[in-house]
């Protein structure tokens, strides 16, 4: 027998047991009504904090090294697209300065040259957009994901009782002010590296 099905047999012999009792026993008068449990309340004043929580991921030392394997994973896309965009520069200097020279027929055949890379250039340019995006997204996350019990453990053991990202800026976020000594970026920064080293966590994927 599970360790559920044990939990689902205690449930169900809990619940029969004051059916069982009410078939033996005459029914009671109705009870009063219970008094609706009151809503948790604060006690003392409200301490909130404030993070910029995407400079805190990227201020990280795990952060860094992302970034930097993120430029290199697409640095050699980059340089494709700026040389793409050199060549159309090129072929629209070609065609200005020629205007007055050449035919009619090369001055359509060099248009549809500019007019093809521009259309291949700015789909390679919309996908390299995607891809770093999806790729900056996902080392976000993956940092995130470890900092976020961090921060919960730090707001606990310094008595907040909220702690408000404020990594959009005015008008995006709703906080119009806040005092820069509340700001715990930097707290939160050193927690993550100290419970995460680089060097560490650089040793656990090598081992996989």
């Amino acid at each position: 027998m599970t360790f559920r099905t044990l939990v689902l047999a205690g449930c169900c012999a809990t619940l029969l047991a004051p059916a069982a009792m009410a078939q033996a026993k005459p029914a009671a008068p109705p009870a009063a009504a219970a008094a609706p449990i009151a809503s948790p309340t604060v006690t003392g004043p409200s301490k909130i904090g404030f993070i910029n929580i995407q400079e805190a991921i990227a201020s990280t030392e795990e952060g860094k090294k992302m970034a930097a394997d993120l430029k290199s994973r697409f640095s050699p896309k980059q340089t494709d697209l700026e040389n793409q965009q050199k060549a159309i520069d090129v072929l629209q200097k070609r065609l200005q300065d020629g205007g007055n020279t050449m035919s009619q027929a090369a001055k359509d055949d060099l248009t549809r040259q500019i007019q093809t890379k521009q259309r291949d250039f700015q789909q390679d340019v919309q996908n390299f957009q995607s891809d770093t995006q999806s790729a900056e997204s996902d080392a976000m996350n993956t940092i995130g994901q470890k900092m976020l019990p961090l921060l919960k453990k730090y707001a606990d053991d310094h008595g907040y009782t909220a702690i408000v990202d404020i990594s959009l800026g005015w008008p995006q976020q709703s906080v119009l002010y806040f005092n820069p000594g509340t700001v715990i970026t930097g707290d939160m920064v050193k927690i993550y590296d100290q419970a995460h080293p680089l060097a560490a966590s650089s040793t656990t994927g090598g081992n996989r």
